[in-house]
């Protein structure tokens, strides 16, 4: 047994730090009855780097947690690089909530929130280390407890609470389908470790059929996958903007790579990949198409980017369905650019955001780049990258998960991609043209001064830019990924 948390230790280290640094946050907000906010703050920022550093200095050091011959946790450098997202998010998410929370009223639960946001990440980061299902499920539903009580942070606002309810009620059936499908596939194999799965002789091929079907049920509700998307808009329009941008971008990368794992590690075998793949297939076409096209008319632009996050999942399950060092690599690349671009987007709707946190319109921002060219030119950036425009983040991000696709032979996909790429284009720069089109009307919000918001949308920008003209490093670290794999 001494063996076992040995190895458990080595294989989930980063997850080690955020626990720690989450009962340091909960011991400190118990001794001072909650107003210790600065050192909760600050303690979560520090546990954040201090993870983020030990996730860098584990790359090219693998690493397996193992009970009774089976591995249930996997530390490589596919996980390493979502662990990095996941500190990223976290550190994106805590800027923009400090004065945020500080301007609404609502620090008084601060330490809580900052225990839960840590782990959120734990959960997310055992999830993509996973290589057992019942090891997914628990991580899976660490993750969402405590996103579920994130979204509804802001008590005593109707909104908030109701984006919780139904995010909880929807997450409880999620995990129903996962559970259920886990049923099965130990019914049908014997087993529940994936490793383990792609070895075994079945003996049941139509009971694992049907267990692989109710976890990517599953799976796909936590991503909000179409059809199975319904709580996404509601809970991201609901959810303060900080947990939003959150929800919204890094948990959602993860999960896309876990069904990447799992599917890799347990039914990559061709006769159970021709079934999924094209059910996977369907459910992207799907994904970008009716989200695409429900952005549309959108005028609420967090609704929008709910949409929006939406349809970028179904960009991602490309790389999924390449099943191959390409979608590996893709999905890296992709989760390191949707999460700087998504979030700054969201930030930049925060700093005009009313002060009863009624999310901005189109028509609340018309001429806003006239009062804050910045903050106009950093929303043109952030849309022009969500698009796919050259010379972005989103632009590599999407050639990586096109590519991938292509040299696995989905031709029609990738067109099928291109065109609601083009599509897209029109809410995106829709929503930042409407800020130069005009001169600022009675109706235009006024712009927050926070200066640590203001610098989360600056380091935001400058990471769009940056990935765009010098990918080099993020491809990298996705060739990294996929060579370890």
């Amino acid at each position: 047994m001494d063996g076992w948390w040995e190895s458990v230790l080595s294989a989930a280290r980063t997850e080690t730090v955020l626990v720690v640094t989450a009962l340091w946050v909960l011991l400190i907000a118990a001794l001072s009855k909650g107003r210790a906010r600065e050192t909760a703050f600050n303690s979560t920022l520090l546990g954040l780097l201090i993870a983020a550093a030990v996730a860098l200095a584990s790359f090219g050091q693998s690493a397996e947690a193992v009970l009774d011959g089976s591995v249930m946790l996997r530390l490589d450098n596919f996980a390493i690089a979502f662990h990095l997202l996941l500190t990223l998010g976290a550190l994106l998410a805590l800027g923009l909530s400090w004065e945020y929370l500080r301007e609404q009223g609502w620090l008084r639960r601060f330490s809580e929130y900052c225990a839960l946001l840590l782990l959120a990440c734990v959960g997310g980061m055992l999830l993509v280390s996973a290589t057992d299902l019942v090891v997914v499920f628990l991580a899976i539903d660490t993750l969402s407890l405590a996103l579920y009580v994130l979204t509804g942070y802001a008590s005593d606002r109707p909104y908030p609470t109701e984006a919780a309810l139904k995010y909880l009620v929807l997450g409880a059936m999620a995990s129903a389908f996962l559970i259920y499908g886990i049923a099965f596939v130990y019914g049908a194999a014997g087993t529940t470790n994936l490793v383990t799965l792609s070895t075994t002789a079945l003996q049941q091929p139509r009971l694992l059929m049907i267990g692989l079907g109710l976890l990517v049920v599953g799976l796909a509700f936590k991503i909000a996958l179409v059809p199975f998307h319904q709580w996404a808009p509601d809970a991201y329009d609901g959810a303060l903007t900080p947990i939003a941008a959150f929800m919204a971008t890094a948990p959602k990368a993860v999960a896309v790579a876990a069904l990447f794992r799992v599917l890799a590690l347990g039914f990559g075998a061709a006769p159970l990949q021709t079934v999924w793949s094209g059910a996977l297939s369907a459910i992207a076409v799907l994904t970008m198409t009716l989200a695409n096209l429900a952005a549309l008319p959108q005028r609420n632009l967090k609704r929008m980017l709910a949409y929006s996050s939406i349809a970028h999942a179904g960009y991602m399950l490309l790389g999924v369905l390449a099943l191959n060092e390409a979608g590996a690599t893709a999905l890296v690349v992709y989760g390191f650019a949707y999460t700087v671009m998504t979030v700054g987007a969201f930030g930049v709707l925060q700093l005009v955001e009313r002060s009863d946190g009624a999310p901005a319109a189109l028509d609340d921002v018309v001429g806003l780049a006239h009062r804050s060219p910045a903050l106009g030119w950093a929303m043109l950036i952030f849309m022009a990258s969500l698009t796919g425009i050259p010379f972005t983040a989103g632009f590599w991000a999407k050639f990586a998960v096109f590519r991938a696709a292509l040299e696995a032979g989905y031709l029609w996909l990738v067109i099928v991609a291109v065109i609601n790429s083009v599509v897209s284009a029109f809410y995106y720069l829709r929503a930042a043209m409407v800020m130069f089109a005009q001169a600022p009307t009675e109706w235009t919000r006024p712009i927050m001064p926070w200066r640590i918001g203001w610098g989360i949308v600056a380091v935001c920008a400058l990471g769009v830019v940056l990935l765009g003209l010098m990918p080099t490093g993020i491809w990298q670290m996705g060739l990294s990924v996929a060579m370890a794999r």
